[in-house]
């Protein structure tokens, strides 16, 4: 029980024994009715995708993220959160700015894979990919990989 936050830590008198009795009292009641609640939640049918989809949007909005509008970007938009549909899921994924995209690509064409630009391309797919995987799991979201790609997460 010392997960509770007790109104008396050290309780010195009979008042704050009892004080301390009613506040572990209301936690157990609170316990018990989000088990309720969670019990009678598993009986509802899953969510629409498009319903999980705003849902995983203002998600990502509540911890900061600049989320990229569902239509693709132009080279003017910056990059950000990707959250769309794609043959039924939620996919969420990280778009870098149209600049580091580039210069990756530039790259990439002369095999420059010891390249700066490409070096912090990944660096930032790679850091920001598992910050995201981090971020969804703590919304309490289950995610998986695409089956056709190595970065991005599938929300359920």
């Amino acid at each position: 029980m010392s997960s509770i936050n007790y109104p008396y830590p050290d309780p010195k008198n009979d008042a704050e024994r009892e004080a301390n009795s009613r506040a572990a009292d209301h936690y157990q009641r609170q316990e018990e009715e989000a088990a309720d609640f969670l019990d009678w939640a598993e009986g509802l049918p899953p969510a629409a995708p498009e319903l999980l989809l705003e849902q995983v949007r203002l998600d990502l909005a509540t911890a900061g993220f600049h989320v990229a509008p569902p239509q693709p970007l132009t080279d003017e938009e910056q990059g950000g959160v990707a959250a769309y549909i794609e043959d039924g899921p939620v996919v969420v994924d990280w778009l870098p700015h149209a600049r580091l995209d580039r210069a990756a690509l530039a790259t990439a064409d002369n095999d420059g894979t010891d390249d700066e630009d490409a070096v912090r391309y990944y660096a930032v797919r790679n850091a920001m990919d598992t910050a995201l995987a981090a971020i969804l799991t703590g919304f309490r979201y289950t995610i998986r990989r695409p089956p056709h790609s190595r970065l991005g997460h599938i929300v359920a």
